[in-house]
Order: structure tokens, then sequence, then C-alpha cells
């Protein structure tokens, strides 16, 4: 079983080792490269449709660079179900634009079931754990309010990702307006996953978390401007 790299696993500001390191570079890379390639219109159509792989591959090393961290199993168990809950109410608002309003996948997200990219899921599970580890910087560990606070900050992220969203046809809403629905669901989304993350004590923290946060707002950020 890989052990804790870090001195202390429950101190976020504990010094990265080598690896986490190279992945933060990593990650800064992928998302300042893909910000200017989404800017080229030589490679957009390409680089439009790599969106699920690429994602794949950055949560998936983030989540592994977690668990060397950490040494919690328990992270394992809590993204199954908090994927499958997510994937859940994804399935069910496409399929009756009762959940978060009416609304479609394009086909730039082209790996799906049921209407949902497989991707989004986990993509919006990780990001619950990064707005997770901000709302317990601000508010130490306060179970209840890191996950009321994880979940207000995963809304005013979604309001940047968005127009980007749209623009590059990931997915689009019912008569063109996004409704105001979407966002308090996925608050709501986001508080119900982050509470048992919270109360059972689940060990995820790690600067780089931070560092996807951040380099995931802005690429987005970025593409709100040039788009």
């Amino acid at each position: 079983m890989p052990q804790p790299l870090s001195a202390d696993i429950d101190d976020p500001s504990a010094a990265p080792n080598s690896w986490e390191r190279y992945l933060a570079g990593f990650l800064l890379f992928a998302y300042a490269s893909g910000a200017l390639a989404h800017t080229l219109p030589a490679v957009l159509p390409v680089t439009r449709y790599t969106t699920d792989g690429l994602l794949l591959v950055i949560n998936g090393l983030l989540l592994y660079s977690l668990y060397r961290r950490n040494d919690d199993a328990r992270l394992w168990w809590w993204l199954v179900v908090a994927y499958c809950f997510t994937f859940t109410a994804e399935a069910v608002g496409v399929a009756t634009g009762a959940v978060f309003g009416e609304y479609a996948y394009g086909p730039t997200m082209w790996w799906q079931w049921l209407g949902v990219p497989f991707v989004i899921a986990l993509n919006w599970c990780v990001l619950t754990l990064a707005t997770n580890d901000l709302a317990e910087r601000v508010v130490g560990r306060r179970p209840w309010a890191v996950a009321a606070l994880a979940s207000v900050l995963i809304a005013l992220y979604d309001v940047a990702i968005e127009p980007v969203a749209i623009t590059l046809d990931y997915w689009q809403w019912g008569g063109g307006e996004i409704p105001l629905q979407n966002y308090v669901v996925w608050a709501l989304v986001a508080f119900v996953i982050s509470v048992p993350l919270q109360l059972l004590g689940i060990r995820y923290r790690s600067p780089l978390l931070l560092v996807y946060l951040l380099a995931q707002l802005f690429f987005f950020a970025v593409l709100n401007i040039a788009l």
C-alpha cells in the first residue's frame, strides 16, 4: 500500500514532494496550453474533441496523487458513491429537464451514456474536492461550514464555465438561456457529496487541489475573453 509522502498528511501546506511538483507543472502547462490552443483556429477542431481524454488523464493523475499523499482508501469509496450520485443527477436532468433545466450535451464530449459524458461527473467530483480544500483553508475544520462554502464556490465556478462550455458545444441550454435553477441545484449536489467527505473525516487534502482549481479557472477566464 502506498505510504504518505509528506511529513504531515493532514497539513495541506506541507511541502510537496517531487511527484507533486512535477504534476503541478503538468497541470499548469496543460491548462495554459489548452487555453492557447482553443484560441488558434487551426488547431481548435482537434482540441475540442480531445476534451474527454485530457480531462480523464488530468483527473486520474490528480486523484492518484491525493491518495498517495493521504493514504486513505475511503477516498475511493467516496469517489464511487459521489460519481454515481452526480452521474445519476445528470442523466435524470438530461432526460427530464426537471433537475438543472432543459439542456443536452453536444458531440464535443463524445464518450457518453444516457446522453451524459462519463468524464463530466468525474470532473465535478474532483472540483468538489478542490472547493472543499479551499473552503477548509478559509473556515478551518468545521464540517458543515466547509460543505456549505464549497457548494457556494462550485456554483460560482460554474458561472465561469457555462459561457465557454456553450461556445465549444460541450452542452446547450433549451431556449439559449442558463436557468438560475442550474446553479442552485449544482450547489445542492456539491453540498450532498461534500457532507460525508467532511463528517467522515476522509483525508483528501493536498496543495495540488488549489493548483488544479486555479489552473482550470485560468483556462475558463481566458476563454471567456478570447472566444
